[in-house]
């Protein structure tokens, strides 16, 4: 289960409600845009996920920090990796004196995400992650108190996810959604412990808006 805290600063820079104009392609047909909308805005999210793989709870936190454009367009990079690891019992596919084990993965991504539909009380988007990391840990053989650190693994992991939220207040969403982390480039004997669906659950909270509310009300209005 992936739960987020998403501070969007969407107010950070001044909006001139001038003539701006434009138009964008949502599921629905092309949706247009004005003056309520600004062209090019800061996307932050504090990302913290709790994953299941390989039938063991997992955390992986992390955050990511990029540009939304033209209200449809997210792009930048994602830093991952704050979390507890995934603790497994064994490891026969490598050693089956193996009785305990600790992985850690931690990468950067660069990552794309496109809205697909909005309005004032919804929005559904899709997002791909393609990063590189690597793989850390430790293990402990059957009748040894010692544990001894696995060899570093460089990985590619790549991510494909879609989210919807639902807007509570103006400053406020609550998301839910769905993906699936792939690890081609990882040792067949690892694979399966990080090829693994992700849940989501998100939290996404609008702190430009809140901010630039305080001297512009139409901020408000802004979706």
């Amino acid at each position: 289960m992936v739960v987020s805290a998403i501070g969007q600063f969407d107010g950070a820079l001044p909006l001139s409600r001038n003539d701006y104009s434009d138009t964008v392609w949502i599921v629905t047909g092309k949706r247009p845009l004005d003056a309520l909308f600004q062209k090019q805005k800061l996307d932050f999210v504090l990302d913290a996920r709790q994953t299941l793989i390989s039938n063991t709870q997992a955390r992986l936190a992390g955050l990511r920090i990029g540009i939304e454009y033209r209200r449809v367009h997210r792009f930048g990079f994602g830093f991952y990796g704050l979390g507890d690891g995934v603790r497994l019992n064994s490891l026969t596919a490598i050693d089956s004196s193996i009785v305990d084990a600790v992985l850690n993965l931690t990468y950067a991504s660069a990552y794309y995400e496109r809205v697909l539909f909005f309005s004032p009380k919804w929005e559904w988007s899709a997002t791909i992650h393609i990063g590189k990391g690597e793989i850390t840990g430790f293990y402990r053989r059957e009748a040894e108190s010692t544990y001894i650190p696995f060899p570093t693994q460089t990985v590619h992991p790549w991510e494909l996810s879609t989210t919807g939220y639902h807007h509570l207040t103006w400053w406020c969403s609550l998301g839910v959604g769905f993906g699936y982390r792939f690890m081609s480039s990882t040792p067949a004997e690892i694979r399966p412990v990080y090829n693994a669906p992700v849940a989501i659950a998100r939290i996404r909270i609008k702190l430009g808006k809140l901010v630039k509310s305080f001297w512009d009300e139409d901020a408000k209005k802004e979706y």
